[in-house]
């Protein structure tokens, strides 16, 4: 799902591979647009006898395995009850609560049009500073919790209220509802010789510098026009009186969605605790290599120590979707993380944008797994030219699908001295993929119904596409399928969750192409036993994407059944598919966690290259 039919930018998504998962406890992609898009909810205001429930409370929604957190906001502004609720986990925000009573320490609430009518039915303490009993949905029933708390703000938050100021020129953020998801814009306006011009980011798409193609005022400096061609989007918007905000609609893909932008003093900073701060102690170069094979170009970052060498070298590999050099992800960029600590510790790192993607030529949609394979193999063949590296031992790095690339790179070269699997997969993939999405149903609270429901229609699904390709024949019978699994919901259900025949193409056109159908065939087992070179296998007990038991199993069995000695798998417990410590490993978790990738994990994998190539 592409939140705002952002095409050229990548979302979280990306990095999942589960199919349809449409049947989530608060369903994760349910909610009807608010008037004010960018409205943080009711404040967080204390107790009081006419109000004893108002506040911001914090907790959770005990399910079986897990805990759901949630974060309520009540208010009695004017005598009627106002409410908001946010579940991190599923990326939802502000989801305006309805039918809020409050009689002396009853508490009830409820999630209108959402699947299941979930409701909440609770006590408030004598003292006032906790909430607490049942929460129901489509016939089950579970406890829950909240406890009351100072509310804080979240980094980079679109502020509710804007500074003031002349003219358009200065920096503005504004939010986007697109379902139940919030999708921040950050507006970078110029005026030059009284012409306009500037550049939009989409924070929670990592999406930065898009080019505003076309910038004009009109009705006396008070009415704003953008156009940025390169998504299909404009905005047109009115400046405030004060010059604190504009209020506007944001056009795109045929959509029309209400945004208002507040001016900010200085944009927001939004970098994470692990981001490298220049100047770096080592070297770092921009550097383009040759794919032969592919006829193309591939851009990316080398960085090595500032001794002469030569040293050993890998090059990063990233995961499914389009990614930068930096695999950049809801705020986090890990392989700038990972190639810094490696770098420090001796050993040289070359990352690359994917074909199609930065700096990087060639055609993302039209590649498969194959290719890419060939694309690391060109890395290869550069860092064998570089006078500083060491090139018997030159080795690959890769994440979750670069887990699947790497091996087959190997198998076909043997200047790769040695791999590193990150999340890597082990077992068939349409087994990976069903237990995928199980795993991430369950963890945001999906009922072992929806669970049942869901795995039925993927691998439905997954038939057709291996029994009828890419044909127009699949197409309608995959839509056939999606049809069916979609008609337990109501018309107005389907409404709230924001389901189109936009969405239902997307989906389709995902599961033919030419990369998914590939995919989907694989069994990665037949390479891993031709691997010969020395393998590291890590994995994040909390991982929902890659689950780690089963797939580290799988990966040692098949290189020691061909014969490989050299191996090492590691489990960290506590860690998520990216190796962040987590609570519950769900994806919408990955942006709220400030640790980018966990120490422990990245001491592991430079300790065991330097030990694997000599250097200690």
């Amino acid at each position: 799902m592409n939140l705002a039919d952002f095409r050229t930018m990548k979302t979280y998504s990306s990095s999942c591979l589960a199919l349809l998962a449409l049947s989530l406890v608060f369903c994760s992609s349910c909610s009807k647009s608010e008037p004010d898009p960018s409205a943080k909810g009711p404040p967080a205001v204390p107790a009081t006898a006419s109000s004893p429930a108002a506040g911001h409370w914090e907790g959770a929604i005990i399910l079986p395995g897990t805990e759901l957190a949630i974060r309520v906001d009540l208010a009695q502004p004017q005598g009627a009850w106002q409410g908001t609720i946010d579940i991190p986990v599923q990326g939802l925000r502000g989801f305006q609560l309805g039918d809020i009573t409050v009689n002396d320490r009853s508490v009830t609430f409820n999630m209108p049009n959402i699947p299941g009518d979930p409701a909440f039915d609770g006590t408030l303490a004598e003292d006032g500073e906790s909430i607490a009993g049942n929460f129901s949905q489509a016939g089950q029933t579970h406890t829950f919790k909240l406890a009351r708390t100072e509310k804080k703000p979240e980094k980079g938050e679109t502020p509710s209220k804007g500074t003031p100021g002349e003219g358009f020129a200065g920096v503005w953020q504004g939010s986007l509802r697109v379902n139940i998801v919030e999708l921040r814009l950050l507006f970078k306006i110029q005026e030059e010789g009284g012409a306009l011009s500037g550049t939009v980011d989409s924070i929670d798409q990592n999406a930065n510098g898009i080019a505003i193609t076309k910038a004009t005022s009109a009705g006396g400096g008070r009415k704003l026009h953008l156009e940025v061609s390169s998504i299909g989007g404009t905005f047109d918007g009115e400046l405030s009186a004060d010059g604190s905000e504009i209020v506007g609609e944001w056009k795109q893909g045929g959509n029309t969605l209400p945004l208002t932008i507040r001016r900010l003093e200085k944009a927001p900073d939004l970098s994470r605790p692990q981001d490298p701060k220049q100047p770096v102690p080592y070297l770092e170069e921009e550097v383009a290599f040759e794919n032969r094979s592919a006829g193309i170009k591939l851009a990316g970052t080398f960085t090595s120590p500032k001794s002469a060498g030569p040293h050993p070298a890998v090059v990063l590999i990233s995961g499914s979707g389009a990614q930068d050099r930096d695999e950049a992800i809801m705020g986090h960029r890990p392989f700038l993380v990972l190639a810094d600590h490696l770098t420090r510790h001796g050993i040289a790192v070359l990352r690359f944008d994917d074909r199609g993607v930065g700096k990087s030529e060639g055609s993302f949609s039209k590649a498969t797994t194959k290719d890419f394979a060939t694309d690391a193999l060109a890395a290869v063949e550069h860092l064998k030219t570089r006078s500083n590296v060491d090139a018997k031992n030159i080795g690959l790095i890769g994440h979750s699908e670069g887990g699947i690339v790497a091996p087959m790179a190997a198998v076909q070269s043997q200047d790769v001295a040695f791999i590193v699997l990150l999340a890597g997969v082990g077992v068939p993939m349409e087994e990976l993929l069903v237990r995928q999405g199980q795993d991430l149903l369950r963890v945001m609270g999906g009922s072992d119904e929806m669970i049942t429901s869901q795995s039925a229609t993927q691998r439905e699904v997954f038939r057709i596409v291996r029994e009828f390709g890419g044909t127009p024949l699949a197409e309608q019978k995959a839509r056939e399928a999606m049809d069916k699994a979609l008609k337990e919901f109501k018309p107005e259900q389907l409404e709230a969750m924001g389901w189109n025949e936009a969405q239902m193409d997307g989906q389709i056109k995902m599961v033919l192409s030419p990369w998914f159908r590939e995919l989907l065939a694989l069994d990665p087992r037949p390479t891993l036993e031709k691997v010969r070179c020395p393998v590291l296998a890590l994995n994040g007990e909390k991982d929902i994407q890659v689950a780690a038991k089963e797939n580290l199993e799988a990966i040692e069995s098949a290189l020691k059944r061909g014969g490989n000695t050299r191996v090492t798998v590691r489990e960290f417990p506590g860690l998520n598919h990216l190796f962040q410590t987590c609570t519950t490993g769900a994806i919408a978790e990955y942006g709220l966690i400030e640790e980018t990738f966990n120490p422990k994990a990245l001491t592991a994998i430079s300790d065991w290259i330097r030990s694997t190539t000599g250097l200690q």
